[in-house]
């Protein structure tokens, strides 16, 4: 019995090795090395393209070309705060007290309660000055080329002296004047007390001396005192002549009220009253 079964297990193991060595042996798979992996570069996906507003595109480029602008005009701007163009430099005009060219003429005159104040005197030529770039003085304040300056020229001292107002500055081209030649045109007003008089007025306006016309005020007439006496003339009338003589400018101030300003000596009345 047991040799038998001892046989049959022969025979099964017989069969059972037949069986495992029929079988096709199997390729081992290769064994994927990890650090390789780890080291192959990984390609980077590109995006597709995506796609714009032709309008949107353009309306930011208009902005950002506008942003450099203003940011470069700022810069230019700051640039000319500090450092000035060259070419601004050379063209500026000093102040007029302080060109070269400007003359100093009357500078030197001293007139009683008053400042004499620079301006800018240009010599046009041997007998013709301009004045503060808005007059034109003509002569040479000589007595053989006396000044000729007008009614505006002179009442233009107001434009700064007013000694009631605390104002008692006087311009240069008004000191200029003093003890200088000059001859004028205007009205003449003579006292009404006598026949014969070396003393009138010479104004810019008709006045009778009394009650016909425009009275004068101090920048716009002159007192006059002739070499030579001349007869008055009727009552009330009206005179129109020339006159020239040395000038003096000589405010003459009651409580601060300003009367008199110009004073004409050594004075001569030209035919024509």
């Amino acid at each position: 019995m047991r040799t038998l079964w001892l046989f049959i297990a022969v025979l099964i193991l017989a069969g059972g090795l037949v069986a495992v060595l029929s079988e096709s042996p199997t390729e081992p798979q290769p064994r994927t090395d990890e650090r390789a992996q780890s080291e192959t570069p990984i390609r980077p996906v590109r995006p597709e393209p995506t796609k714009t507003d032709p309008a949107t595109t353009n309306a930011q480029a208009l902005a950002d070309e506008l942003a450099t602008a203003a940011e470069e005009r700022s810069e230019q701007a700051a640039t000319a705060e500090t450092d000035p163009p060259r070419d601004a430099q050379a063209t500026a005009a000093p102040p007029s007290n302080e060109d070269s060219s400007s003359l100093t003429i009357g500078l030197d005159r001293t007139i009683p309660h008053a400042t004499v104040i620079p301006g800018d005197i240009q010599a046009v030529s041997p007998n013709e000055l301009s004045v503060d770039g808005e007059f034109t003085l003509r002569g040479e304040g000589t007595k053989e080329s006396p000044y000729e300056p007008t009614w505006e020229y002179l009442f233009s001292a107001a434009d700064t002296y007013q000694p009631r107002l605390s104002e008692d500055e006087i311009p240069q081209r008004i000191a200029l004047l003093d003890g200088k030649w000059i001859r004028i045109t205007g009205y003449a007003a003579f006292p009404l007390v006598v026949g014969k008089t070396s003393e009138m007025l010479i104004m810019l306006n008709k006045w009778d001396g009394c009650c016909i016309g425009v009275p004068p005020t101090p920048f716009d007439a002159i007192e006059v005192r002739l070499t030579e006496a001349v007869d008055r003339g009727p009552k009330h009338q009206i005179n129109f002549g020339t006159v020239m003589g040395k000038m003096k400018v000589d405010p003459y101030l009651i409580e601060n009220w300003l009367v008199g300003l110009y004073i004409l000596e050594e004075s001569s009345l030209s035919s024509g009253l």
